[in-house]
């Protein structure tokens, strides 16, 4: 089974704001939680990223903690499913930090695009939900690509699991 995450970028994320550190770490142990269920007990064998800053790139850097402390075996894959080639050149030093660490330990590496283009965004987000069986998603009702990417799951048929569940602490 392959499970694809999509999820809010940190800024539009409610309690980002007032407590950044805090909420990264709330979301992180959700995440931590349902990657290792979703193993146990419904045999997930790959995750897939795209690897934004926030939700995305959290989720990936999970799977590799979990698999490193043996909590998901040896079979479990992480896949990056990147919009483009020089995708991170935008983001903060703290999160291109992450990227690099994410990237160098991920099983597999794909660019949906050769560069960047109108609409890439749009098309990662659809590769992931035609990849993955299961959707895990961090949406609290904002327009946006997290949105997006949810409509097209659930027309496709594919279950989504939204670990949003009101206040984060």
């Amino acid at each position: 089974m392959i499970v694809s995450f999509t999820g809010h970028r940190p800024e539009k994320i409610a309690e980002w704001q007032g407590a950044p550190e805090r909420t990264e770490v709330a979301i992180r142990k959700r995440l931590g939680e349902e990657i290792a269920r979703l193993v146990s007990q419904e045999g997930a064998t790959s995750f897939m990223s795209g690897m934004a800053p926030g939700f995305d790139l959290w989720a990936a850097d999970e799977v590799l903690r979990l698999r490193a402390e043996g909590r998901l075996g040896k079979v479990v894959r992480l896949i990056l499913a990147i919009p483009y080639p020089s995708f991170e050149r935008s983001f903060a030093a703290r999160y291109r930090g992450l990227y690099e660490y994410v990237l160098e330990r991920a099983d597999e590496v794909i660019y949906v695009a050769p560069g960047y283009h109108h609409g890439c965004y749009r098309n990662r987000n659809a590769f992931l939900v035609d990849s993955a069986d299961v959707i895990v998603a961090y949406y609290e009702g904002s327009e946006g690509g997290t949105r997006e990417t949810i409509r097209m799951a659930t027309k496709g048929q594919k279950r989504v699991i939204n670990l949003h569940q009101g206040e984060l602490f």
